[in-house]
């Protein structure tokens, strides 16, 4: 038999230490019991099951957040006197005295699309604000506990999105192999050291005046990292080949990966925003969701086409339906209708409100703060912030000043040292945006895996972002930089042997040894020592001419038919004159009666 409880009763349900509490506050006369701050702030509405199971509710970090929460909020000194000052603006004005027509309005204002504003706040609409559940931004799953750059680096641009890279590398060259030019296949490992070279390249070439490309693999001016790791030859045609015949779709098919994993990894904070940045991507339209917290890029919509502002919001904002936050909304997202729709998926929202606006109430002097239900008009810089659902407990001018410019922000950091500076300068001129919308991807994974590296509790919080692509650039090539001190292979000489055991930080004495005594073989004279001259004992000589011509066993291995009649002395095996080393008997210092019968002619020859 099935129990099935009601949601009021299970609200009235009060464990046996609150009801000693209660009947306590009555004895001493407690008419009325105020509840706390905390749980007026909550609506019945709002749902906690609702929020991200993986979203840590309690962490001490070192983070250098953007801004805090206490940064946007009212004080409690200054509560009373806020609240007093604004049931004083919400009165109508008196009516002023003088000459002229008498004000058509009371109080009350229309906006050109119909919405109806006044300065006057229903008292209900109070019920309706949206709380502040004060989230932290925080890793999520694996993303908690990383401890370097390249661990956060290949949580955002992982093991399928490299393999993608090397199956359109490799159809290039396939495609541009000739009867003369046969280009080697590139491998997992050369692929993470040519993007670790990309971003190395972003680290040494985002200065305003920088050299060209050609300038990192020289002696005097460039790195030896970029000449242990590969050609400068090798390098142009990787790049040649990703810039190939590869259309919109296969760059979006990356793009979508990345959004994937960026989602996956981070919890956002209460703050988020929303708005569109320049992008030089072919062309097209970019709009982020950031946290305005931590600039992490959480989610994004690229598109070559003009796409409804109100499905760009309902794209982005699809993993944070009914968790509380607030959203910043930009310019062009931003209109009564969207902060409505988000109020009804609990979401608040913020904005700066046109004065162009259809929403702008006509005849407005903007001098009072203007309410139309959940959703209030506030002067601020000769425009209005417009602010739905927020709680009172929030200042909405400093919340936007510190919320507003956060897409922007992220923008900015991706650009600071972006990989687009390993371009070479013959495709630079070339329009591709299958190559522009890679470089935009590697430039947010590394901000990103930057921002997760500081929060996880293993990482460190005040690492700068030179510092973290520099060692994600240096940590991807260290297996490319490890084959080439393996290798034992001419190309690879000794010099560039000595620079990479330097880049990668192990001894050079064992090198330097065995090249020591490499030198020490190949410059050594073959001398018999005194004690050697004669045989050792048990050694005996036999004939160095057999009785017949017999194959030499050396020659056999290698599918030769050399035959010879010389063979050796001590193993009597035939070997032919390339593998018989011939020494006169008085070099070796044999006498000839050691010597049996037959083995020394005589001096007359016979």
């Amino acid at each position: 038999m099935e129990c099935v409880l009601d949601e009021e009763l299970l609200l009235n349900i009060k464990c046996s230490d609150q009801e000693y509490e209660d009947e306590e506050d009555e004895k001493m006369g407690v008419e009325e019991h105020q509840p706390p701050l905390e749980s007026i702030a909550h609506s019945a509405s709002f749902n906690e099951d609702d929020s991200d199971p993986l979203q840590e509710t309690a962490t001490t970090c070192n983070f250098p957040w953007i801004f805090e929460d206490s940064d946007v909020l009212i004080p409690d000194d200054n509560l009373a006197d806020i609240v007093l000052k604004r049931e004083e603006s919400l009165r109508p004005a008196a009516p002023k005295r003088g000459r002229g027509r008498p004000a058509v309005n009371s109080g009350n204002y229309t906006s050109s699309c119909g919405q109806l504003w006044s300065v006057a706040k229903n008292p209900e609409v109070s019920r309706e604000e949206l709380p502040l559940l004060g989230q932290p931004a925080c890793g999520k799953g694996p993303a908690r506990t990383v401890s370097n750059a390249v661990e956060a680096w290949m949580l955002l641009f992982d093991d399928e999105m490299l393999r993608s890279l090397l199956r359109h590398v490799n159809e290039q060259m396939r495609k541009r192999k000739t009867p003369t030019t046969v280009q080697r296949p590139l491998d997992i490992v050369e692929l993470r050291a040519f993007l670790g070279l990309s971003y190395l390249c972003g680290v040494f070439r985002n200065a305003r005046y920088s050299g060209p490309l050609e300038e990192l693999w020289t002696l005097e001016l460039g790195n030896a990292v970029f000449r242990a790791s590969m050609t400068l030859t090798r390098f142009d045609t990787i790049s040649e080949c990703l810039a190939g015949n590869c259309g919109w779709s296969e760059g979006q098919k990356l793009w979508q990966r990345l959004l994937i994993n960026c989602r996956s990894y981070y919890g956002c904070s209460s703050w988020l925003a929303v708005d569109e940045t320049t992008c030089s991507v072919a062309k097209s339209r970019m709009t982020f969701c950031c946290d305005a917290r931590t600039l992490y890029m959480a989610n994004a919509v690229v598109s070559r086409n003009q796409r409804c502002p109100d499905k760009d919001v309902e794209q982005l904002i699809c993993d944070f339906k009914t968790t509380g936050r607030n959203v910043t909304l930009g310019t062009r997202h931003l209109n009564l209708t969207q902060c409505e729709q988000l109020m009804q998926r609990q979401i608040s929202s913020l904005g700066a409100l046109d004065a162009t606006s259809p929403d702008w109430p006509r005849h407005w002097t903007a001098e009072s703060p203007v309410f139309n239900g959940t959703s209030k008009l506030i002067p601020f810089d000769g425009e209005a912030v417009l602010c739905c659902g927020l709680s009172s407990q929030i200042d909405a001018i400093q919340a936007y000043r510190q919320t507003s410019n956060a897409c922007q922000q992220f923008h900015e950091l991706s650009q600071r040292f972006s990989t687009a500076h390993a371009i070479p300068a013959s495709l630079r001129k070339q329009a591709n945006p299958f190559l522009q919308l890679l470089h935009f991807i590697l430039n947010a994974a590394a901000v990103n895996a930057w921002i997760l590296l500081r929060l996880s509790a293993k990482g460190d919080a005040t690492m700068d972002q030179r510092d973290f692509q520099r060692q994600l650039g240096l940590f991807l090539t260290q297996q490319r930089l490890q084959r080439r001190l393996q290798r034992r292979s001419t190309s690879t000489s000794l010099v560039m042997r000595l620079q990479i055991c330097e880049i990668l930080g192990q001894s050079s004495q064992r090198l330097l040894s065995e090249a020591t005594g490499e030198a020490k073989l190949t410059q050594s004279v073959g001398v018999l020592t005194p004690d050697k001259m004669s045989l050792p004992l048990g050694v005996s000589l036999a004939s160095r001419y057999g009785e017949k011509h017999r194959r030499c066993k050396p020659c056999a291995r290698n599918k030769r038919g050399t035959k010879s009649r010389t063979r050796c002395q001590q193993c009597l095996q035939h070997r032919c004159g390339n593998h018989l080393i011939s020494r006169c008997y008085e070099c070796v210092g044999i006498v000839p009666g050691q010597l049996p019968e037959g083995n020394m002619r005589d001096e007359d020859g016979t």
